[in-house]
């Protein structure tokens, strides 16, 4: 679940006040400062709405990583690897070809 970690007690306590007024789905860890919640986007218009913005985003992915990089990494550092990189490696600016 994605969580936002606060970075004290009185700024922890201003979000957890904040919160209480909204519908929202979310679980408070007041052992580690932290909200969690599936839809941590609408919990961070909350805080900012009210003036709270001393805290840190974790989002976790959907995928689990395996500790590969992706087809489109991959074939980005092939194509490199083989002279294929952006028209500025090779000093090319656009305009006349010469």
């Amino acid at each position: 679940m994605n969580s936002i970690t606060l970075t004290d007690n009185i700024t922890f306590d201003m979000a957890v006040n904040a919160l209480a007024l909204e519908e929202l789905t979310y679980q408070i860890d007041s052992s580690n400062l932290s909200v969690q919640s599936p839809d941590i986007d609408a919990v961070i218009d909350v805080l900012t709405e009210n003036g709270i913005e001393d805290y840190f985003v974790t989002r976790e992915s959907d995928e689990p990583w395996d500790g590969f990089r992706s087809d489109a990494e991959a074939d980005a550092d092939a194509l490199a690897s083989a002279g294929m990189g952006t028209d500025e490696d090779y000093g090319y600016y656009g305009g006349d070809d010469e």
